[in-house]
């Protein structure tokens, strides 16, 4: 990557933004990296406080060119994943600086076997702080952030060790849809997706903390309609919108909670074009960060068939967001950071390979999105594997060249007839 540091004042239109030195909710894009079309776009980043940036040099014009490169940044170049097999450009499957924030420099990163195992701790810590914290809620009594802030802490930790941890747990099959599972998915998710936006530390504990709480409310509500599978009568409709409103009573009597956290909550079912409740606000009337809490609930709902919705795959459910993105529900910026992080084959993915075997996705390679490393789970013949077969699609002799067919549905009994490829422990 070819990157020049500059003064603001140095700035033009035709050149391509690599980074600012402003944190991502300063900025008034919802993106940082963009090509600056106007002179306007400079004088919004100039009241945003922006002193220096890195511009690219391969996607827009040096200090002294007046020839700008026809390149569409990333966001743009992933509009279209109905296909995950679909080609992917390089610069999609390139790391992004900004994804170092995820690794603490000083941690060593450790194999996703083993952090796995820190993961589940922390799991279990937040299942129970949920737990605990919504029967405080159903009985009256006040919450305090107090027991909040080191679990962020914990989590911020993991994925410096690995961030694909959190991720792998987030998921698997769950066999009780519980209020606890939804707020680990959605904070396992926001965590990492934040640290890829470049929010700073402050705003990432507040996404952490309103992940954990956004749906607090539900604990006065008749639990059985958080895992309907089929859609809300109107009555129910009305009933269930009611836990923003009592989460935000809960919130407000509390004098811990910073203000963001309790406005993130507020906003998490609003849409960007105004179609969203309870205020019907649109993304000029709401807070930025909670776009993101927007998203991440939305995904987690979708897998795993929440809030009057049969679950979907990983990989559907990363079509379907992005769908709605492109009708003005969320924002597509967002969206497409979160198919990076979540990469194009999420992990736990059932798939088929050109070799005719089955497997699962187990790993990542961010390098090449379409390679992650596989689990064999079905021999070619339909056979169950009867030994450990892990293949890295990434690593392979010339003569191998195996690649992923296509993305199957477990719940398909023709696809898995053992029901070997719905995981629900690791």
């Amino acid at each position: 990557m070819n990157t020049r540091k500059i003064t603001i004042s140095q700035l033009s239109s035709g050149m391509f933004i690599h980074e600012l030195d402003i944190p991502w909710i300063k900025s008034p894009f919802l993106r940082h990296r963009r090509k600056i079309k106007s002179d306007n776009d400079i004088s919004l980043m100039k009241k945003a406080g922006v002193k220096e940036l890195y511009i690219d040099l391969s996607r827009g014009i040096d200090i002294q060119s007046d020839s700008p490169l026809n390149h569409e940044p990333p966001a743009e170049q992933l509009s279209n994943i109905d296909d995950p097999v679909d080609k992917v450009s390089q610069a999609d499957s390139e790391a992004s600086a900004d994804e170092q924030t995820l690794k603490n420099k000083n941690a060593q990163i450790v194999p996703l076997k083993e952090e796995l195992k820190a993961a589940k701790v922390l799991q279990n810590k937040i299942g129970q702080l949920v737990k605990q914290l919504s029967q405080q809620v159903k009985q009256g009594q006040p919450i305090s952030a107090d027991s909040i802030n080191p679990i962020i802490q914990e989590a911020v930790e993991s994925i410096g060790r690995n961030d694909q941890a959190l991720l792998t747990l987030l998921h698997l099959h769950r066999q009780d849809l519980k209020l606890n599972d939804h707020a680990f998915g959605v904070f396992s998710l926001i965590l990492p997706l934040a640290m890829k936006l470049s929010c700073s530390r402050e705003e990432i504990n507040e996404l952490a903390m309103a992940a954990l709480l956004h749906d607090i409310g539900w604990a006065r509500l008749p639990m059985h309609l958080f895992d309907k599978k089929t859609p809300f009568s109107s009555a129910e409709k009305q009933l269930t919108q009611q836990h923003i409103s009592i989460a935000e009573n809960v919130l407000n009597k509390s004098n811990d909670f910073p203000d963001a956290v309790k406005v993130l909550v507020a906003q998490h079912h609003e849409f960007r074009n105004g179609s969203g409740y309870p205020g019907k606000l649109t993304s000029q009337n709401t807070h930025k960060l909670a776009e993101i809490l927007q998203v991440t609930d939305a995904y987690d709902e979708l897998i795993h068939g929440l809030m009057g919705r049969q679950g979907m795959l990983p990989a559907s459910a990363l079509q379907n967001i992005y769908q709605s993105a492109k009708k003005g529900l969320y924002s597509k910026t967002i969206v497409s950071e979160m198919i990076l992080v979540m990469g194009i084959f999420p992990l736990t993915s059932a798939v088929e390979l050109s070799s005719g075997e089955k497997a699962l996705v187990v790993e990542i390679d961010k390098q090449k999105p379409l390679l992650p490393t596989v689990k064999i789970i079905y021999e070619a013949d339909g056979q169950a594997c009867s030994s450990k077969k892990i293949i890295n699609l990434a690593v392979q002799n010339e003569d191998e060249s195996i690649k992923i067919k296509k993305v199957i549905d477990p719940i398909d009994e023709t696809s898995d007839p053992l029901g070997l490829l719905l995981v629900d422990s690791i």
